[in-house]
Order: C-alpha cells, then structure tokens, then sequence
C-alpha cells in the first residue's frame, strides 16, 4: 500500500476519499463519506455531498497552517439526521476526518489514511428536507478556551462525578491534582478516603442537578453524615431576606434600604494573578440601620491574603474578635478560595446555623462599613489589594513544583494552561 505522499504527485491517481468518524454523546458512532465504501472493517455510507475540508488556511490567527472549522452538507432525505438531532444531538459530539486514496474498482484502499482534522460539532447550522448543515471547531482552536472558567450563577459550576473512575479521580484530583476538573467537587462516596453521603440504598449518586438542595442531600454543602467538612457548593444564590431597622437617632423602625449590587448571573468569576489593586464584584448588601453589611467575590481559587480593603477611599481594618469595631467597620476573608469554602457568619438563623453559600473553591469577604462610609443608596465603591493565587512555577526541566503564591503575573501563566487543559508539560 502506497503512501499519500506518494500518489498525490502522481498524474493519475485513485480517488480521493474524505472518511467522517463521529462520535455522539451517547457513545453511538456515525460514519460518512461521499462514497459507499469499508474501511478496515468499518462501513461508511454516502451521505456526504459537499464539504470545505481542503480549504486549508496558509496563514491562520496563530501562525499554525490548519482548518480552524469545517462545514458539511449531508444528505437527509429520510430524516436520518433529523432524528439524531431530536434524539441526541450533535452538539458536543466528536469528529474526526481522516483522508485516504481508494480504488473503488477493487474497492479498497489505495494509500494509507492520514487524520486532517479532530474537533467537536455544533448544534446544526441549517436543516432541511433533504440536507443537513454540520459545523465543527477544531480541538485545538484557541477560541474554545474560556478564561476565566466560572461563572455567577445559581447552580454550582463544578463537575460532579458520576463514574467509580471519577470519583476516584475526584478524591485529590488523580494525575492532574488540583486542576482535575473533578477536584473543586470533591464527591467520593463509597470510595476509600472519599467523603460524600450515599444514597438510600447504601450506593454513591451517580447524578446531581447542581442546585443546594441537592448538594445538601449529597453531603458536600456543609459536612456529610461522617462530619467531614465539605463546604464544596460554588453556586451563588442566598439573598438577605429583608427586616426591620432603626438607625441611630431615629424614633421609628423602618424596612433596611436595599443597596444596588453589581455582581449579575452570567458575570464572570475573577481571576487574580500576582499582588496588586482590583475591584471584585458585590454578591450583595444589606443596611442594618447604622451598618452596611456586603459579600464580595474576590477571586476564583485559593489566594494567599488580602492585603488591605479600600471602601470609597477609606481604609477598613481587618477585623477582631471580641473588639467594638462598629465606628470604623471592618472585613474579614471567611472563604480563601480552597476547595472547602466557608460561610458568611453575619448571617445565621435563630439557631446559629448560617444561612449563605459556602462558597468552595471561590475567595470571599465578608465587609461591614459605617453609614458614615457607605452611601445607602448604592453599593460602596471598593478596592481591595490581595496576594497571589496559589500557582505552580514553571521549571525548564519540565518538572512542577509544589503549589505556592506567585507575586508577578507573568510567573502566574502555568496555572492558566494547566486549568484548561493546556499544561506546558
């Protein structure tokens, strides 16, 4: 068997055959071509009537010559495609296009076949009677990398483990350690040295909706039936119910004025690098009468401390327990951005339980300030200057140290690469 290589340079060749291998989400496996033909055993229909495949880039974005996206027109005239579609879905699924030399008067393959794209498919671009549009990203197109990774939101953004293999994994985050995307969860029930509640039958869940009550009934949201402290949630969803107040001087009670909070759902996470000056987003605020009370969202994963917290240019004392701080307000850092977060201790129930998110894997301050310093009708501008994230350094003979605290973002990029999968291993 010839090479491609070879027969390409020749003046006539067999015919060049483009194979369509795609995998979908639920394991089933697709195979197209734009001839009926068997390739190593495996049957590829003719389904595929035009495609852009060989419109290589010479010079793309990245200085890398290859196929950023490809788009494929297959047939689906009897609603094959369609169905899939209702069924499955495309969106997610693997393909791989691999391209080869075939004799069709021998039918066989005339060359040895060579892979000329892998990416993941989009949800189809167009669907009609008798054809189908199907889009896929190339895997190692920069534009799918999402920095930063989480998101506001309600439900928890971390990945919950669903298989034996992964729960193991999520134990201490198997051979990516801290960046395993099963890490920040942490759920390993039935597993040796796991935490986690089992179900009624005594068998780890092998499902969660991400949502508090059902991080609860796992036992990740505070501590499980064992009492190891969890503390993994990073959904953000309690708001301060609103109560009756009186400020200092006045003779009435009156409802606490509720303060304007900057963070929004679908906001971004922050991520910090180094030491310096930022402004983290208001989770919310809530008015006593005389005290403003915030959670603010300083970063995503674990930092090393905060320095010093600015509130409309006047600078907040940590807090201490046991003083009298009510005249100058004060912060204190109740979640450092570990994989066990930790709960806002202002707000609790009658019975002392708290009543926030925990926060896991997320850095959070909890700052109270003075109506003196804080505006009511607004959330207070504030700046808060915090040490590095705990990253690994960089070494040049390819081997990673242990975790520690980066001052100079630039030392900072290995923590950024390893996070989504991009280790400079």
């Amino acid at each position: 068997m010839d090479t491609v290589a070879n027969l390409k340079e020749q003046t006539v060749t067999e015919t060049p055959l483009l194979l369509i291998d795609v995998t979908l989400r639920d394991g089933q496996m697709e195979r197209w071509s734009t001839h009926d033909v068997t390739v190593s055993g495996d049957a590829y229909s003719a389904r595929v009537l035009r495609h852009n495949l060989f419109a290589i880039r010479a010079a793309s974005d990245h200085g890398i010559d290859s196929v950023p996206k490809i788009s494929i027109t297959v047939a689906n005239a009897d609603s094959h495609f369609s169905q899939i579609e209702s069924s499955v879905g495309f969106k997610g699924a693997k393909l791989t296009a691999t391209f080869l030399f075939y004799d069709l008067i021998q039918d066989a393959a005339a060359s040895e076949s060579m892979v000329v794209f892998q990416g993941l498919l989009n949800p189809p671009d167009e669907i009609l009677e008798e054809t189908v549009r199907l889009s896929a990203v190339n895997r190692m197109n920069m534009q799918r990398v999402l920095l930063p990774s989480a998101r506001i939101q309600r439900h928890c953004p971390w990945s919950f483990p669903i298989t034996q293999s992964q729960r193991q994994e999520a134990i201490n985050g198997g051979a990516e350690g801290v960046h395993s995307r099963f890490f920040n969860c942490g759920y390993s029930a039935g597993e040796a040295g796991g935490i986690g509640n089992l179900d009624g039958s005594g068998n780890p869940f092998t499902a969660c909706n991400l949502t508090p009550a059902d991080c609860v009934e796992r036992g990740m949201f505070d501590q499980d039936s064992t009492s190891n402290v969890t503390r993994r949630f990073g959904g953000i969803e309690f708001v301060p119910a609103t109560i009756r107040v009186r400020s200092h001087t006045a003779r009435n009670r009156h409802d606490s004025i509720p303060v304007a909070n900057e963070a929004r759902y679908n906001d971004f996470v922050p991520i910090i690098y180094g030491t310096g000056w930022i402004e983290p987003p208001v989770v919310f605020s809530r008015n006593d009468g005389n005290l403003t009370r915030m959670e603010v969202l300083v970063a995503n994963g674990k930092i090393n401390q905060v320095v010093k917290v600015l509130v409309n240019n006047v600078e907040i004392p940590e807090g201490i327990v046991g003083r009298d701080m009510t005249g100058t307000g004060w912060w204190n850092l109740f979640a450092d951005g570990g994989r066990n977060g930790g709960f806002n201790l202002n707000f609790v129930n009658p019975s002392g339980t708290p009543l926030g998110d925990p926060y896991g894997s997320m850095a959070s301050l909890s700052v109270v300030v003075p109506n003196q310093i804080n505006e009511w009708a607004r959330a207070a501008a504030r700046q808060v200057a915090r040490g590095g994230i705990a990253a690994r350094n960089i070494r040049c003979q390819r081997c990673l140290s242990g975790n520690s605290v980066q001052r100079q973002p630039s030392l900072d990029a290995s923590r950024c690469l390893a996070t989504h999968r991009m280790d400079p291993r």
